[in-house]
């Protein structure tokens, strides 16, 4: 087969029965989580209703199954595009409907006509999967603004973000202590956060912004040593911050002051094998936070509380920022251990 791949058609009702009978797959390892809203479904729907073009979708051959003779095939770029049309004939929750007519409003002729609708499908055929993943790296990055860790995701499924996905998956911190929008997790960034997290485990100390991230995706690519020892860490330092019962308004559960304190809970973890209990832990960042605001207006050259404050609502992600505020926490938890 060319290497670009047989420009075919198909009918919007076949893709649809693809989906339906699960013999089309969306959202391949590769594949980024859904990221249009509302407006943009309406728009992508609009079009077919309109019968405006729009452009090709990318498949790829899927695995037979030689038991039962049967195979699947990968969506490698059209994902969006696809679900919204499932969510549209279906009448899906996630498809909120103000400004078309929804699906089971239209005509029979309407109805027909966005079934019959030709989409243009541009079939890879049975590839290795380093290709797809090439093919949809350069798609991507010339066609869509994917941010840097939906790109790591797609193109290193290995160890090391895999063991990221699974402390999303098994942990409530995120969920529970609402740290993250809805728009944030469509875009990963709690993915990112957690990446930030375990790189600088590693790296066993700070760096600016997440330029560090892509050299611990890379180097655990195959294999990541620390797996389990990671997992533990990160959800009991997460159990722990959640039984502390912080106050919703509270300084920790903000993204700086929570990506130090997890940081350094995992570190003191590494250190001695236990945490501080969760009266003594809340006990501790109460006396901070306080400390922190009757100090933010005193010379931040000087006081290591005004420091702290500073860096905290500077906006930046510099590394001696998080030095400051790593190390002033370091402190606090090392105390509340009775550890000098």
């Amino acid at each position: 087969m060319s290497k670009n791949g047989i420009a075919t058609n198909k009918k919007v009702l076949d893709l649809f029965n693809m989906m339906k009978t699960g013999t089309l797959i969306l959202a391949p390892s590769f594949q980024r989580k859904l990221v249009w809203n509302n407006a943009h479904k309406e728009k992508f729907i609009e079009t077919i209703l309109l019968k405006l073009p729009f452009p090709e979708i990318y498949l790829a051959d899927g695995e037979i199954d030689l038991d039962i003779q049967t195979s699947k095939t990968l969506v490698v770029d059209g994902q969006q595009r696809l679900s919204t049309i499932y969510q549209y004939v279906t009448a899906s929750p996630e498809f909120t409907i103000k400004n078309i007519s929804k699906f089971e409003k239209l005509s029979k002729q309407e109805k027909t006509d966005f079934f019959d609708y030709t989409v243009v499908v541009r079939d890879l055929g049975r590839i290795p999967e380093s290709e797809i993943r090439e093919v949809f790296k350069r798609i991507n990055s010339v066609q869509y603004a994917l941010n840097a860790i939906e790109i790591s995701n797609s193109l290193y499924e290995g160890e090391f973000i895999t063991t990221a996905k699974n402390i999303l998956e098994n942990n409530a911190l995120f969920t529970s202590l609402e740290v993250f929008s809805e728009g944030e997790f469509s875009r990963m960034k709690d993915l990112e956060y957690v990446l930030l997290i375990m790189s600088t485990i590693e790296e066993g100390g700070y760096f600016t912004s997440d330029k560090e991230v892509k050299t611990y995706v890379e180097k655990y690519n195959n294999e990541y040593p620390n797996k389990e020892l990671m997992s533990n860490n990160f959800n009991e330092a997460s159990k722990l911050i959640i039984e502390s019962n912080l106050p919703p308004d509270s300084l920790w559960i903000k993204k700086s002051s929570l990506f130090t304190l997890m940081v350094e809970l995992i570190k003191i973890k590494n250190k001695y094998g236990y945490l501080p209990q969760e009266q003594t832990l809340a006990h501790a960042l109460k006396s901070l936070e306080e400390e922190l605001h009757i100090n933010k207006k005193e010379d931040v050259s000087k006081n290591m509380f005004a420091q702290y404050y500073y860096y905290t609502h500077q906006g930046t992600a510099s590394r001696k920022g998080r030095n400051v505020r790593g190390q002033l926490i370091s402190k606090i938890l090392e105390e509340s251990m009775n550890v000098n």
